[in-house]
């Protein structure tokens, strides 16, 4: 990934607590909870994060670009080359190409706008996979219809909450890849490595229904922000992510709560 800008957890008292939960407990909401909790200057820092930020921008004006007739010219402006007959796979990947060359120009990649490009890439491939059967064999008008169909505050909150729940899997993911490991094995927490990949499965479901908060939020600020004006990666940064995040935070606490 980019600059290493999340810390050396293991160094600090709430990261001690996980690896302890760890010892404890496979409920992936405490886990969630608890390494969020240790993360608090990855989340800070992701509120503020530029990359970030410039990722949701990009992702939001590409499905809004959908509704205009102009689709291709607006997809140049937003410094995505597709060819000529493009298929939804040459926009997905135009799209990371896009924001994987607005990153490093600006200067923006850090370790938390990869993860957003990630997330932004897997949104789409998946919501548009579920939308064709297929990423092969749709043309351009095609493709167009089928993001169109997402560039409504009803329909682009499917998307929020997927982008949400994917980015925030790879966040915590990031953190507990560097100590899940040490607990596989005979008499540790996860005896084999298939139940390692069960508690990853039950993170990854726990993330993308923690994710439902955001779900409304999502689906209602581009089109707010599109009557305000535009949508622009500052107003991004300053409005729609801070809020985001802090609403998944809550979440997070509220699940943890419940579960117990």
């Amino acid at each position: 990934m980019g600059h290493r800008l999340l810390g050396e957890l293991p160094q600090t008292r709430n990261w001690l607590k996980v690896v302890e939960l760890l010892r404890l407990t496979n409920d992936p909401a405490k886990i969630a909870s608890q390494t969020s909790e240790a993360a608090q200057r990855g989340l800070r820092l992701t509120k503020q994060d530029r990359g970030v930020a410039d990722t949701i921008h990009m992702l939001m004006k590409l499905v809004w670009s959908a509704r205009s007739e102009n689709f291709r010219e607006r997809l140049t402006s937003l410094g995505m080359t597709v060819p000529g007959q493009a298929s939804l796979l040459d926009v997905v990947g135009a799209f990371d190409e896009g924001v994987d060359r607005r990153l490093r120009q600006a200067g923006h990649r850090t370790d938390l706008a990869e993860m957003a490009r990630f997330a932004a890439v897997d949104t789409l491939t998946e919501l548009c996979q579920q939308e064709t059967g297929s990423l092969f064999g749709v043309n351009t008008e095609q493709t167009r219809e089928v993001l169109r169909r997402y560039a409504t505050a009803g329909q682009f909150a499917t998307v929020g909450r997927e982008f949400f729940g994917r980015f925030l899997y790879r966040f915590l993911d990031y953190h507990l890849s560097r100590e899940l490991p040490n607990h596989v094995g005979p008499g540790r927490q996860f005896r084999d490595l298939g139940q390692y990949l069960e508690f990853k499965e039950a993170l990854r479901r726990h993330c993308h229904e923690t994710a439902f908060v955001v779900k409304d939020f999502s689906g209602g600020w581009p089109s707010a922000a599109e009557f305000r004006g535009g949508i622009t990666g500052e107003k991004v940064r300053t409005q729609f992510l801070p809020v985001a995040l802090k609403k998944i935070q809550r979440e997070l606490k509220q699940r943890e709560k419940t579960n117990a």
